[in-house]
């Protein structure tokens, strides 16, 4: 890592990675949080960096990365690259490392007087090497009763000493043993991390425990590493890490559960196995009696099978269901609003509405449970600051919420009051993983208005319906036509599939302005018709696409589009006011690659390398988890005004963050972002390129979510094949979920 100036060229992608090897002479600065180290080392022969023979010459090169334990007297293996520093020079930026041992008997005695043994100094670690020669380590560690000999030596301290050398060893073993089934040196120091001394004896046993428990690594290598170790191909070990793996991978695309016949498809396809029937049922009886798995024969049609869930999903399904039942039916309740007073309110206000919100209104404030839905344009902000402002007027409590910080910022803009995420609602608490309120201390409101309800997953649903009993009622908001939820689930369509829930859409546009084009498309999208454009050469329209099929150049289009056109025709500030949305990450079209692309055509700036991660002043970057304790929330987007060699310091709206090396994986670069992660938001000009390349996520409620993102703007960029395609793809993913029958099992159905 390494901050570099400002007058440096603009970085390059990282090159291949380098080895340097040595023995550490001197710690120069070591941060216990977040583990960044400062090491000057004498390298070993052979591993130089050509490009600064000079520094080998003087005997020591500065390393830099993160270590924990770093001591004077260790040899160390590093792998990273070499890199120039304004003011430190030339010096070798880590992301992985071994700790090797000592090359001779100086090197032991050095070893051994290090901070890591404790009470052993520079001249008792030289009677020690005197005593037992270059192997002292070996003969410690094997044969500690020849320490006795040793004067000076007292009984716990040689004990603690036979204890931290044993120790060395077995993590040198570890090392050994993870590098021999495959893993890389960063992969191998991140298992141990994880899962500490024990390791080996871990992954001998079950060598699927490092899918998931290690990050970056996945069931395709514990599976390898499997096979390597001697597990037969159909043993049972092997076919439940596959049927849990499946099931992952599917909660991990949204579904709550798979149909039995599905997950055994599934499996089958992984292994890439013949598996009998009786092998399977075996695998998943085990997991079901472990309860690993959750299985259930009533809430798919008979003809689909069994469902079978995660844990944590179906306990999150059924008490979801089971809660919103509750609240729908439990307590007397009386409406907050009649004719006369919704007609009262009218009168005072330049609203008019029309048949449809005015029974929205009113069905609103008389339900326990209720969902208003609809597309852009149609009135759904008004009809919440009304019927908010009507509830309030009969004295209710109301508490207004949305799944994220950037949504919940616009619903309190919209109705002029309070508006937070659903976490702080609830009293997230980060340290215990826990919500503060529950079923034991439910929410103090008489009405909880939830808005971008597409977005909330089924465990976040259950936690909020969980916190909720009678009297309180509750008012959904939504548009089933935005992409569901990125977590498990797709709660707002199966509420309204269910048929339980009373349902007001409000389908009569009104929010469309003379000449705009951006909701009417937005609807024709929907319809799965081709967006009105503009007349050619039109300078005062707020829909534009600009044509070209080949991604590489669709890509140099965006960057001028957004960098160039709009800020010339539009008087906007790209890096402030404008956003690309992309369907993928990768690609020339990807969001990986348009954030280079525009980080470039913002310039050179101070920057913070992090392995192969840059940071640069100037950067647009977005916070990806809810920080409480730093008041950042999934969503929000800042600006980077400081790097340093231990961190960052972002500008947010409301405040500056200091984000310290270890905190730096919870920012990504947001010049680009996907269209997901856009969702509850608005942008003043939305940038969005359409490719070929990127099949697999054309969908039409990808592009309608894309577009009702935009404000002022909104430029289509890219290939026409991939804009049909989008059109026709009309299917937003099924995803399997047993809400809609569970609440239908517990509800009357709406008349």
């Amino acid at each position: 890592m390494a901050v570099r100036p400002a007058s440096d060229e603009p970085a390059n992608p990282a090159p291949p990675q380098e080895v340097l090897q040595g023995t550490v002479e001197l710690v120069t600065f070591h941060s216990e949080e977040s583990l960044y180290t400062v090491l000057r080392l004498s390298p070993e022969a052979g591993f130089d960096d050509p490009r600064s023979p000079s520094l080998f010459r003087a005997g020591r090169v500065s390393a830099v990365g993160a270590m924990e334990r770093p001591s004077p007297g260790v040899r160390l293996r590093l792998y990273g690259r070499w890199s120039s520093h304004k003011s430190h020079g030339r010096q070798f930026e880590f992301d992985a490392h071994e700790r090797l041992p000592p090359a001779d008997a100086a090197g032991v005695a050095r070893y051994l007087a290090s901070p890591a043994f404790e009470g052993i100094g520079e001249r008792l670690a030289q009677r020690i090497v005197a005593a037992l020669g270059a192997g002292a380590l070996e003969a410690i560690r094997d044969q500690p009763e020849r320490l006795e000999a040793i004067s000076g030596l007292k009984p716990k301290v040689r004990e603690k000493l036979v204890a931290a050398v044993r120790e060395e060893f077995a993590l040198h073993e570890l090392h050994a043993f993870l590098r021999g089934v495959g893993l890389g040196p960063r992969q191998a120091a991140a298992v141990v991390s994880q899962l500490g001394s024990e390791s080996e004896a871990l992954v001998r046993r079950d060598p699927y425990v490092l899918a998931g428990a290690v990050p970056g690594l996945g069931f395709g290598t514990a599976d390898r590493i499997a096979l390597q170790l001697g597990l037969a191909p159909d043993s049972l070990e092997r076919c439940r890490a596959a049927l849990l793996q499946v099931l992952k991978d599917a909660a991990g695309e949204g579904h709550s559960l798979l149909a039995e016949p599905r997950l055994r498809a599934g499996v089958r396809s992984l292994l890439e196995t013949e598996l009998s029937e009786e092998r399977l049922d075996l695998a998943l009886e085990e997991l079901a009696r472990e309860r690993q798995v959750a299985i259930d024969g009533e809430v798919l049609a008979r003809d689909e099978g069994r469902a079978v869930y995660l844990p944590w999903l179906a306990a999150s399904e059924a008490g979801l269901a089971r809660n919103v039942a509750f609240l729908a039916t439990q307590g007397e309740v009386r409406p907050l609003a009649d004719e006369r007073q919704l007609a009262a309110a009218e009168a005072e206000s330049p609203l008019e509405l029309d048949r449809e919100q005015r029974d929205a209104v009113l069905g609103l404030l008389r339900e326990r449970v209720a969902l208003l839905t609809g597309g852009p344009g149609v009135g759904k902000t008004t009809i919440v600051r009304l019927v908010v402002a009507l509830a309030e007027s009969e004295g209710a409590r109301v508490r207004l919420a949305s799944p994220t910080g950037r949504a919940a910022k616009r619903l309190a803009e919209a109705t002029g009051r309070s508006a937070t995420t659903l976490h702080r609602l609830l009293g997230f608490e980060a340290k215990s993983g826990a919500f503060a309120h529950g079923a034991e201390r439910p929410l103090q409101a008489d009405l909880v208005v939830v808005d971008e309800i597409s977005m909330l997953d089924v465990v976040l649903a259950h936690h909020l319906f969980q916190a909720l009993r009678p009297p309180t009622r509750v008012v959904l908001v939504g548009d089933p036509d935005q992409l569901p939820s990125v977590a498990p689930g797709n709660v707002l369509r199966e509420l309204i599939a269910s048929r339980r829930v009373p349902v007001f859409r409000l389908r009569q546009i009104h929010r469309q302005e003379q000449g705009s084009l951006i909701v009417a498309n937005a609807h024709r999208i929907l319809e799965g018709r081709e967006p009105e454009l503009p007349a050619r050469g039109a300078r005062d329209s707020d829909f534009y696409f600009f044509h070209e099929e080949d991604p590489a150049r669709c890509a140099e289009l965006v960057a001028d589009v957004v960098t160039r056109r709009i800020p010339r025709n539009f008087g906007l500030s790209w890096v402030d006011d404008v956003q690309v949305l992309a369907p993928m990450y990768r690609g020339e079209c990807g969001v990986d690659a348009l954030n280079e692309r525009l980080r470039g055509a913002l310039g050179p700036g101070p920057e913070l390398r992090q392995g192969e991660r840059i940071w640069r002043v100037g950067d647009r970057v977005i916070h990806t988890r809810n920080d409480y304790e730093k008041e950042i929330f999934n969503g929000d987007m800042g600006r980077i005004v400081q790097v340093h060699e231990e961190g960052l310091r972002v500008a947010f709206p409301e405040q500056e963050v200091h984000y310290a090396l270890g905190e730096l994986a919870d920012l990504s670069s947001a010049f680009a972002i996907t269209v997901h992660r856009a969702q509850g938001s608005e942008y003043e000009a939305v940038v969005l390129p359409l490719a070929v390349q990127h099949r697999l996520m054309l969908q039409r409620h990808l592009l309608y979510t894309a577009v009702t993102r935009a404000r002022r703007l909104l430029v289509l960029v890219g290939s026409r094949r991939a804009l049909r395609m989008a059109l026709e793809s009309d299917e937003p993913g099924a995803r399997a979920s047993g809400l809609a029958a569970r609440l239908a099992a517990l509800l009357p159905q709406e008349s």
